[in-house]
């Protein structure tokens, strides 16, 4: 048995399409008849995991400078937005039918991409429609919306979404 087409890890490396959809509808977003995708690789790359080892290890310094240091500093969404967008570009290694200024989009691309769409927090609703309070009796938010940054980091965390490999293929 050719134990080869198991190899996610090889596919998760060479990337898979996307369809982007629209952050607030779900839509998928086409150029026409052709889908809008962006090219990801999966956080099984052996690339992947390198970025995000150096990433974690260069955050524990940061997170240990700041302990000997200042004061916290106050976080806003635009934090959250930037964190999602960090993590989310170094997975782009493509786009189909995305143009920005009128000409194919590209990797070197990945951060304009994922900053036309900006997180949303809203209150959580219980299946009545009635705010989730937590035990303060203050509302819980959540993110009311799709935005690129998580669309991207969502598929690419996915093993499932390195096609061609597995039971079947």
């Amino acid at each position: 048995m050719d134990f080869s087409k198991f190899d996610s890890r090889a596919k998760a490396e060479t990337g898979s399409p996307m369809q982007i959809v629209d952050e607030w509808t779900g839509e998928a977003l086409m150029d026409g008849a052709k889908p809008c995708r962006v090219i990801l690789r999966g956080t099984a790359s052996a690339s992947m995991q390198a970025k995000m080892r150096a990433a974690q290890k260069a955050a524990m310094m940061s997170k240990a400078a700041k302990a000997k240091g200042s004061d916290d500093e106050a976080r806003v969404m635009e934090d959250v937005h930037n964190q999602l967008c960090e993590a989310a570009a170094p997975f782009i290694i493509g786009f189909e039918n995305v143009d920005k200024d009128g000409k194919p989009a590209t990797a070197d691309d990945a951060m304009w991409f994922l900053n036309l769409t900006f997180v949303h927090m809203g209150v959580k609703e219980d299946a009545d429609g009635e705010p989730v309070l937590n035990k303060d009796g203050d509302p819980v938010f959540e993110m009311s919306n799709n935005p690129f940054a998580k669309q991207c980091s969502d598929f690419a965390s996915k093993q499932a979404n390195r096609l061609g490999n597995g039971k079947g293929n």
